[in-house]
């Protein structure tokens, strides 16, 4: 009896602590879990060091037209004299939704639009890990040729129709070419409303949206921030090969240390743009404190850029070819300079 009772001790002890382990990878596995939070809940609070120099900004001009950049950058493909317009929403465009023409929107067929054909014999890939985060500071910026008319330029934002959809394609292209990304959907007017803070803190909400990826995104390695310009048409439209496309350009703040970075990481993929498309990128546009945020969240990443896809009058056709043909630059550089 004496025996029966100290084997079954030693194998009660053995299950013991064979639980325990199972218990102890458990615990394991759902805190892995839980580092992978939902990536909307941006509850990342920055410095206040940041705060501060994001809460100063120059983000309020009403239309800012950049004549001359002082900045010196020794390379003849970036021109330091460049025009970017941007126009302060009317505060009731950011309210509430300006009419769209639905006539307008329902006769564009994305699907009928084909996305160029992949080099299949080079092809690289990610596989699943988000290199890439598109995101957007002024989500709601769109595309006069859908709303009624009689729309000013300072009413055409919106909460759907907007620069999210170029960033979904863009997202799109990036994968067919290898490079698997996250495309955040967060509205950055919504976190303003809420704070009840005014459309110059566009930045310091957008930092956190970036900030938050970072932390749980341990594969970052590029962030691209989605906008679009003001211009006029004429200045924001180009044909290529009889194919009416959207022009491009970057933007990069110069008001922190490590900008060169990001000069880099933007000229190279403006070259190779330039190569394959002239005269679709309006190239690189270096902007200081005095000509508006001048950080751009650029600081937190070396890969980081802002682009302005086309102008305020520009359609979704001519906006998801430029789509395309980005997603393949940016891949291109990525494959050839970054990752060779």
């Amino acid at each position: 009896m004496r025996n029966f009772n100290i084997r079954t001790i030693k194998v009660l002890l053995a299950i013991s602590i064979i639980l325990f382990f199972c218990l102890l990878a458990l615990i394991i596995f759902q805190y892995g879990k839980v580092l992978d939070v939902n990536k909307e809940k941006h509850v990342i609070e920055d410095k206040s060091k940041e705060k501060k120099e994001m809460e100063n900004t120059n983000d309020s001009n009403n239309t800012k037209s950049i004549s001359k950049n002082k900045a010196a950058i020794p390379n003849n493909n970036i021109e330091d004299e460049k025009q970017s317009n941007e126009i302060l929403p009317d505060k009731s465009a950011l309210q509430k939704d300006a009419a769209l023409d639905q006539t307008k929107i329902d006769a564009f067929n994305e699907n009928s639009l084909r996305m160029p054909k992949i080099n299949t014999e080079k092809y690289h890939s990610t596989f699943g890990r988000k290199v890439a985060f598109i995101y957007f500071s002024h989500n709601r910026e769109s595309f006069l040729p859908y709303f009624k008319d009689g729309t000013t330029p300072n009413k055409a934002y919106h909460s759907k129709l907007n620069v999210s959809l170029i960033g979904k394609r863009l997202g799109k292209s990036l994968k067919r070419n290898g490079i698997w990304n996250m495309v955040n959907d967060v509205d950055v007017i919504k976190m303003l409303n809420k704070r009840n803070l005014n459309f110059g803190s566009s930045y310091q909400m957008s930092r956190e949206i970036v900030l938050n990826e970072m932390r749980i995104n341990r594969d970052l390695e590029m962030t691209f921030d989605i906008h679009r310009d003001a211009l006029p048409r004429n200045l924001s439209t180009v044909n290529i090969n009889g194919n009416s496309f959207a022009k491009i350009s970057f933007v990069i703040g110069s008001a922190h240390d490590n900008y060169k970075e990001n000069i880099k990481f933007t000229k190279g993929i403006n070259e190779v743009i330039e190569k394959n498309y002239p005269g679709l990128s309006r190239g690189v546009i270096i902007k200081d404190k005095k000509q508006g945020n001048g950080v751009y969240n650029q600081d937190l990443l070396a890969n980081s850029v802002i682009i302005e896809v086309g102008g305020i009058e520009n359609n979704l056709e001519e906006l998801y070819r430029t789509a395309d043909v980005l997603g393949i630059a940016i891949s291109q550089y990525y494959w050839g300079n970054l990752h060779k």
